[in-house]
């Protein structure tokens, strides 16, 4: 589910696994000190989940919204 995300490949979904992130309604849910803490422990991927913006990517994902999704981000 979270490789739906733009940006999140094998490796992040392992080491998000890993932090006990699972699903896009938790990256939706995060807010600043939330990504903070994740982020910092991403290590060579840290600054990935604002500069890929994965929390409005996973928002619209979970709405649905595939065409908001494309505008802003490109073909799913």
């Amino acid at each position: 589910e979270l490789a739906r995300i733009k940006g999140v490949g094998p490796k992040l979904v392992a080491r998000l696994g890993e932090l006990g992130v699972t699903s896009l309604a938790q990256v939706a849910a995060w807010d600043d000190a939330e990504i903070e803490r994740i982020d910092g422990e991403l290590g060579r991927f840290a600054g990935r989940i604002r500069q890929d913006d994965w929390v409005g990517q996973a928002r619209l994902l979970i709405a649905g919204d595939e065409a908001a999704f494309e505008a802003r981000y490109g073909r799913l």
